[in-house]
């Protein structure tokens, strides 16, 4: 084959992988909910299941071959009402993720960004009112799949921190009629903040999930990005730490 024609084929191919479109996930798949067991044998109708990386990136079907590798992407599979495979959801692993081996804490510590909000409940927190308390903050959404996967961790710290001076408060930007929903499937017990927009904005987070402490003095003293498998001890060490003081 022509070297020319070569360089033409390998060129269009980079522009297609560039010129993946990107949709709002939160749309797409709010009709439909995580499947809770191995569908793995269920027969797939092509014509009609999607697949996205979670930041809502559209994955042709011929490149998903990239992307359904254990090793490297969790994956969420999402059934409609007569549970039918309707998407695929992919989401790296982080593998750079180095969990510290003494200190936790952040070498420079930062006043935290005030907030004033309510929760699905209608329970309302702010950072001012919640001075003299550790504040755990979680940023996720419904269909992370590191976000979910580390869901059940999570609680435990809320089950362990009971009664002590610890808020857990989850951040998303799914409204709250979609947490609802998810909660029907999942047990999350953070108490959760709908449309957080102006949150997620204003302390700077880049990926998800982000886990991060605000000490009683309100200054942001841990932050982790990503899903790490040591993420939750770190957690668990530095409100330890704090509440020690």
């Amino acid at each position: 084959m022509n070297k020319y024609l070569i360089a033409i084929i390998l060129f269009l191919s980079i522009l297609n992988l560039q010129a993946q479109k990107k949709v709002n996930l939160t749309e797409k798949l709010k009709d439909y909910h995580i499947a809770m067991e191995d569908v793995s044998g269920q027969e797939l109708d092509t014509k009609r299941v999607k697949f996205y990386l979670n930041d809502g990136t559209v994955i042709k079907k011929r490149y998903l071959s990239r992307y359904d590798n254990p090793d490297r992407y969790d994956k969420l599979i999402y059934l409609d009402e007569d549970n039918q495979i309707r998407a695929y959801v992919f989401s790296k692993i982080e593998e750079d993720y180095v969990a510290p081996e003494n200190n936790v804490f952040l070498s420079n510590k930062t006043k935290a960004f005030p907030f004033d909000v309510v929760d699905i409940n209608g329970n309302s927190y702010s950072l001012s009112r919640l001075k003299g308390k550790v504040i755990v903050m979680n940023f996720w959404f419904t269909a992370c799949g590191p976000c979910v996967k580390e869901i059940p961790e999570l609680n435990k710290l809320v089950d362990k921190y009971r009664g002590k001076d610890v808020v857990f408060l989850g951040f998303t930007y799914n409204i709250a009629y979609n947490i609802k929903r998810f909660l029907q499937k999942f047990d999350y017990k953070y108490q959760l903040i709908p449309e957080s927009q102006v949150e997620i904005i204003n302390y700077e987070i880049k990926s998800f999930p982000t886990n991060i402490i605000i000490d009683q003095k309100a200054y942001i003293v841990f932050k982790t990005e990503g899903y790490g498998y040591n993420t939750v001890d770190d957690l668990d060490k530095a409100i330890s730490e704090l509440l020690k003081k």
